[in-house]
């Protein structure tokens, strides 16, 4: 980023032009205004009277809001409140008398394009990179690791331990039976599951289906692989699917699960409704607004993506059967549409897709599976009691060890460092820097120093 600003006397001639690198902290086109600002009132001597033209209508508002008037504690949940906080200690270190006024913005004036000349020349200027940074004045100045925090205190240290929780949700074993978690857009399934009110409504009847969705995700429906391991008392482990009695009945097998009658089987539903979701979510990129002009391949591309092999199904399929976004599906549209439009587009089909798993093919497995417990003579009292006899042998609280599955406590603890400083540099939402999945540990290292 680059800031400059100009000073010229009542007659309109310039006295004074200055330009600069700003050190990327946050970066944003109103720090740079604010930045130019504050270095250009640091210039002036004591008791000086000016006014401030700017074609910044937002500067203008925090200005009366957080210079012109008294100090307000909501200022420290704006971002740049370290630049305001300086403002505000050397006007008033300096008695200076500061009238801020709007010009037309692209209006063409000499002036400001005068200005805006200066800012685009301070990024071809070489000698700028070893200017040191301006030197804030605020009274209170927060630091991670050398690096000032200017945004909502709360909200930064938030954001670490959203990204702690994340991090620890990623590396389940659940989620890397197949392949690397870096196969999956985190941002985006992170929209998904958030943005959707249905998802964590408990009302109108929708808790049994928020509860289905949660344990679709987390691979913990009570499928019969599932209740095997947990009381093997009563579920034998020989015991293969009831409803077709060839293959063990896993999370993925609800999907695949043949059945004693082919046309009424579970991977025909499967099949049906997400090639239909396949068809909804083709005709709402092919109407949606795009960055550029969808080519006439753009139909069969998305056709042809992995995500829709359903027979038998991929392993991207399998994970946005359960919620979890491929990359290769937001990849392959992030070249022709925004962000916002692909997760806004994905979120609500895919929510209505699984509605359509849990009426047609959960509830009906569930249905088949009670009048099962009850052949093989499984009560609901036998499953509510306490553990069998097999706990003796394996008690609850052994748990073996693989050596596949990820250790968290591996990594280098100055990965967090290193990703935090990242997210202060280069700005924009935490979840914007998911690269770090290949080098954060759990514990956050808050390295905060206070000046």
């Amino acid at each position: 980023m680059a800031y400059a600003w100009t000073a010229i006397d009542p007659d309109g001639f310039i006295l004074e032009s200055h330009y600069n690198i700003v050190s990327s902290i946050f970066p944003s086109a109103l720090r740079s205004e604010v930045f130019a600002l504050l270095h250009g009132l640091d210039s002036l001597p004591r008791n000086s009277k000016i006014t401030v033209a700017t074609d910044c209508a937002q500067l203008l508002s925090l200005w009366s809001l957080y210079v012109d008037a008294p100090f307000i504690p909501r200022m420290l949940k704006e971002s740049n409140h370290l630049l305001w906080s300086s403002i505000r200690t050397i006007m008033l270190l300096r008695n200076l008398d500061v009238t801020l006024i709007k010009v037309p913005a692209h209006a063409d004036d000499p002036l400001n394009n005068h200005v805006d000349a200066l800012a685009k020349a301070a990024h071809t200027d070489s000698h700028l990179s070893s200017c040191p940074p301006p030197e804030l004045m605020a009274p209170c100045i927060l630091q991670f690791d050398s690096l000032p925090v200017d945004m909502n205190i709360r909200k930064f240290i938030r954001d670490i331990f959203d990204a702690k929780s994340l991090l620890i949700l990623a590396v389940l074993p659940r989620f890397n039976s197949y392949s690397s978690t870096s196969d999956i857009d985190w941002a985006c399934t992170k929209f998904c599951l958030n943005n959707n009110k249905h998802f964590v409504s408990h009302r109108n009847g929708h808790s049994e289906f928020c509860g289905f969705r949660i344990k679709l995700l987390l691979d913990m429906l009570p499928t019969l692989t599932t209740l095997q391991r947990r009381k093997p008392h009563l579920y034998n482990p020989s015991w293969l699917c009831p409803q077709c009695n060839s293959f063990p009945e896993t999370l993925d097998h609800l999907w695949t699960c043949p059945y004693i009658l082919p046309e009424f089987s579970p991977l025909k539903t499967f099949k049906t409704l997400l090639l239909a979701l396949r068809t909804t979510y083709l005709d709402h990129f092919l109407s949606a607004s795009s960055l550029m002009p969808l080519p006439d391949s753009f139909a069969a591309e998305f056709m042809a993506l992995n995500c829709w092999d359903c027979d038998p199904p991929s392993i991207a399929c399998l994970r946005l059967t359960r919620g979890l976004i491929p990359k290769s599906l937001t990849e392959f549209l992030g070249t022709f549409f925004s962000s916002p439009t692909i997760w806004s587009i994905l979120d609500t089909p895919l929510h209505d897709f699984h509605f359509d798993l849990y009426v047609q093919i959960w509830l009906c497995r569930s249905i088949f599976f009670h009048h099962w417990e009850l052949a093989q003579g499984i009560t609901k009292q036998m499953k509510s009691s306490a553990l069998g006899p097999s706990s003796i042998l394996r008690p609850s609280s052994y748990i073996p060890l693989d050596s596949s599955t990820p250790s968290l406590a591996t990594a280098s603890l100055d990965s967090w460092v290193s990703w935090v400083s990242s997210s202060i540099i280069r700005g924009g939402s935490w979840i914007s820097h998911l690269d770090f999945w290949r080098r954060l540990t759990v514990q956050p290292l808050l390295r905060i120093s206070f000046w």
